[in-house]
């Protein structure tokens, strides 16, 4: 299912941009085709000073794009703000109606795909990345303690909310898969799905730092059904892996290892 298809981005206003966190704009494009963003901003000013603000004075990009933007009328401006909002769906939808996403059919994969290579029974259990919790689901009911790690304080906010039947045992924090803000060994279980590969070593070797000695690493999914980059870090670190399908998403990877 197309990113788009998760919210309906044509019934938002553009300053739900202003509801952007941090990580997002750490990966915010730069480049836009035909310039949507620069003519958005033009007639925007309180989002363009929101990207001014938040991008800590590296903001001549966002200035170089109002600069050579045109003047457009009420229609082109508003289809320069939709195709902002399309291409930044993916986000929109955490920080809006993270409901949304968690209820997309590509999540109900087989949990036994993740229940055949860990027992969460007595365990401590870390999501990384945890998102609205998919990987949470099969497993937090028999743990002893869950950790959810995820940057989005919208996200985190649901998590809690889905999962308040376990509020006594599941701690919800602010990280990143690349700086997990946790001790050296904290879990027996640790989870992430969907946030691997930007750098694939150092997430590797954080993943890793905070399993105990003979846990369990496990990304599921850990990628599409290619050899990639990603790909070849995890099997050079050991990792094993096999494929499963997502429904309507087509073939992905899951890897683990035992550390």
């Amino acid at each position: 299912m197309p990113v788009r298809d998760w919210i309906d981005v044509e019934a938002l206003p553009f300053e739900v941009l202003l509801l952007l966190e941090d990580p997002h704009l750490r990966w915010f494009p730069r480049d836009w085709p035909g310039n949507e963003l620069g003519v958005a901003l033009r007639q925007n000013p309180s989002v363009r000073d929101f990207l001014r603000v938040r991008s800590r004075g590296a903001c001549d990009w966002v200035d170089a794009l109002v600069e050579r933007a045109p003047d457009v009328d009420a229609a082109t401006l508003r289809r320069c703000e939709v195709a902002v909002m399309a291409r930044i769906a993916d986000w929109l939808v955490y920080v809006v109606r993270p409901e949304a996403y968690d209820a997309q059919p590509f999540l109900r994969w087989d949990d036994g795909e993740l229940l055949r290579l860990v027992d969460p029974r007595g365990k401590v259990v870390l999501d990384v990345g945890s998102g609205t919790g998919r990987l949470l689901e099969p497993l937090i009911a028999d743990a002893a303690v869950a950790f959810a790690v995820e940057p989005i304080a919208n996200l985190r906010r649901y998590l809690k909310t889905k999962f308040d039947a376990h509020a006594g045992k599941l701690f919800v924090v602010d990280g990143l898969i690349t700086d997990v803000p946790l001790p050296t060994g904290t879990a027996d279980i640790v989870l992430a799905g969907h946030v691997f590969g930007d750098e694939p070593e150092h997430e590797i070797a954080e993943l890793e730092r905070v399993t105990r000695l003979g846990g369990t690493v496990v990304l599921c999914p850990g990628a599409n059904d290619v050899d990639d980059a990603a790909h070849r870090a995890l099997v050079a670190a050991g990792y094993t892996w096999s494929v499963f399908e997502e429904p309507g998403d087509g073939r992905k990877r899951k890897y683990w290892r035992t550390v």
